[in-house]
């Protein structure tokens, strides 16, 4: 008796297993993603400088692309009246769509020492510490994108073509580089790009170009010629030194359509 019971339950037990079995016997599927992943982006501004003094290339401010550190634009000493220099810049955005703004900023105008020609025409040379530099050294940047074959321009050639080149600025040191903002693009100007209200594009080269002249600068409209004539330049300016710093600002556009470069003087 106790043998047919317990043979009765074990076929009881079996016959339970192959029917909870027969439970998950359903057409089924199954699909994995695998590997989700975020990843921000980046915003990386580079930028590079070919630097002339008096038609020579200067190696002091001439540099491959590069994140700026201890580059300088400028970096010239002993200039005498007539003395010109010119520049190319090119930037580049890595790798997405920016505004991009340019800030002059810690501008100082200063009497370094007051030599005897100096002290004939500026009696208080020293006394305030303020040198006359500023005041005649003339600027002139413009964007420098002309494509034209027929004219023999390229971008970047830094030869000011005012029938496609785009001017930026122009006048003395002491009137467009102290605490001034320039825009480059953002949500209602675009001076490098052509586009008002577009932003520079990622992983594109834009060209601006720059002359300055110890003196009096004279462009020709017609031609773009640029001459430089110091003749207006006095002794009050002898050993006056001119210092600065130069800071290019880059900010994404995607999610930001409103950014002006007015907000950073804010």
């Amino acid at each position: 008796m106790n043998t047919r019971i317990l043979t009765s339950l074990v076929i009881i037990g079996l016959v339970s297993i192959v029917l909870g079995m027969g439970t998950y016997a359903y057409f089924s599927d199954t699909e994995t993603s695998t590997g989700n992943t975020f990843t921000a982006g980046s915003i990386n501004l580079k930028i590079d400088n070919h630097c002339y003094l008096n038609g020579e290339e200067v190696s002091d401010c001439t540099w491959d692309l590069t994140d700026l550190t201890d580059e300088l634009f400028f970096n010239f000493a002993d200039l005498k009246p007539g003395d010109w220099g010119e520049d190319t810049v090119s930037i580049h955005v890595y790798d997405n769509d920016a505004w991009v703004c340019v800030i002059f900023k810690n501008l100082e105008s200063s009497d370094e020492t007051c030599v005897e020609p100096e002290l004939d025409v500026e009696a208080d040379c020293g006394e305030d510490g303020k040198g006359e530099l500023a005041e005649n050294l003339y600027f002139f940047f413009w964007v420098d994108m002309c494509d034209e074959p027929e004219l023999n321009a390229c971008p970047g050639d830094n030869i000011y073509q005012p029938e496609c080149d785009i001017p930026l600025m122009a006048g003395y040191a002491s009137e467009v580089l102290d605490g001034r903002i320039y825009t480059l693009a953002d949500s209602q100007e675009n001076n490098v790009g052509g586009i008002d209200g577009y932003p520079l594009l990622g992983s594109t080269t834009y060209y601006i170009g720059k002359v300055w002249c110890f003196g009096t600068m004279n462009i020709d409209p017609e031609t773009g010629q640029i001459t430089c004539d110091g003749s207006s330049v006095g002794n009050e300016a002898q050993t006056d030194s001119l210092t600065g710093d130069i800071e290019f600002y880059a900010v994404q556009e995607r999610n930001n359509p409103n950014f002006l470069c007015s907000q950073l003087a804010e």
